[in-house]
């Protein structure tokens, strides 16, 4: 019975994106190369499929990298097949390009420089998977297409895992000792973040189709889409992932609301109300701290469930402000790690400090740079 849920459930992803692939005439057969590389970012590495071991450790798993090293190799050959004008793809690129750059350079300080450099090769890869996907014929298709038949495959595999293959789909937290679901990742929270990417596209998409009905919407089974939003939010509130569920509302509510001919008769007078209500809010934080019971109805902490209690650990090791510790290099680094408490996992919960940790002050600021880019 396992077995045969496992693979109805894979046949049955197969047989959504076969269906939603006919719809998207602008979308080359490339674009599984990206598909594969998200799905395996958004699950778990491929080792751990097979229980190969290695991921974890310091040298990671060579199964792991000739995966990746296949698909960035994939990648490049389907690029080097495409009018891509790559000077202009540099020039308007420099922020993220001397960025990557500045990472490479703090391989030479890192605690480990082979293992750093193999890490920021994997990162790096992101670029390319990231031009082929904008080199495609639609870019935005491609771009859903992916979303969308990873979450055809993945969201149905998270519901057999945990239902039949508790060894996988389930876990004990490290913290609280309870049972919580993880499905085809290794941590609750990681199956918040999946399910909430792929059921925002979800629901993109599906308004999409609906607006352009009587051009695609015919192709595709009426109910593909919204049961697979659905699968989604059910697995979100399995999870108790609180963040997810309040990140899909606030997108939920900012993707229908222009949709509502009331509210898009009305936007502009909608936009100045709008301002006018966050200051207020932020004045009466001020005055009544207000967020504090409003998080703790959410089953929340203002500490964000102990997250302040690790960035204060991890902002007390001193490590260089200026120039960091070398390219995610701080958490293989036994002098570093020895300073630490034992609670405190190989994350620091924030993107912002990961780049400070590694890349100092310098780092910070290029990422900053970054950020504020609107290149393409």
């Amino acid at each position: 019975m396992n077995l045969f849920s496992l693979l109805a459930a894979t046949a049955a992803g197969f047989w959504a994106i076969r269906k939603d692939a006919a719809t998207r005439p602008g979308v080359s057969g490339a674009i599984w190369i990206p598909t594969i590389w998200l799905a395996i970012l958004a699950s778990r590495p491929f080792s751990l499929w097979f229980d190969l071991g290695g991921a974890a450790t310091l040298e990671g798993s060579p199964l792991d990298r000739a995966v990746f090293f296949a698909l960035m190799t994939a990648a490049c050959v389907m690029l080097a097949r495409r009018p891509v004008a790559w000077g202009e793809v540099a020039r308007h690129n420099w922020p993220l390009l001397l960025f990557y750059g500045y990472l490479l350079l703090s391989v030479c300080w890192a605690h480990s420089p082979l293992v750093s450099l193999r890490r920021w090769g994997k990162e790096a890869g992101n670029i390319l998977i990231v031009l082929l996907i904008l080199t495609e014929r639609d870019p935005v298709q491609a771009l859903r297409a992916v979303f969308v038949r990873c979450a055809c495959l993945l969201l149905p595999l998270s519901v057999v895992l945990i239902r039949y293959f508790p060894d996988l789909g389930r876990r004990y937290s490290q913290h609280s000792g309870g049972l919580e679901v993880t499905g085809v990742t290794t941590q609750k929270n990681a199956l918040g973040a999946t399910v909430l990417v792929c059921a925002v596209v979800l629901l993109f998409d599906w308004l999409e189709r609906r607006r352009s009905r009587g051009k695609q919407a015919e192709s595709v089974p009426s109910l593909l889409l919204p049961g697979l939003l659905a699968l989604g939010l059910w697995l979100l509130a399995m999870s108790q992932s609180r963040s997810s569920l309040l990140a899909f509302a606030v997108a939920a509510l900012l993707l229908l609301s222009p949709r509502i001919p009331v509210v898009r008769g009305h936007l502009p007078r909608l936009l100045p109300l709008l301002a006018f209500g966050v200051v207020t809010l932020l004045l009466l934080e001020s005055a009544f701290q207000w967020t504090r019971p409003a998080v703790a109805e959410l089953g929340r902490e203002m500490t964000f469930t102990g997250r302040t209690e690790v960035w204060r650990e991890l902002l007390a090791l001193r490590t260089d402000p200026l120039i960091g510790t070398g390219f995610m290099s701080l958490w293989d680094d036994p002098a570093h790690r020895e300073r630490l408490p034992e609670w405190v996992a190989f994350s620091a919960h924030n993107g912002y400090l990961e780049v400070y940790l590694a890349g100092g002050a310098i780092a910070a600021s290029a990422g900053s740079t970054v950020s504020g880019s609107t290149g393409t």
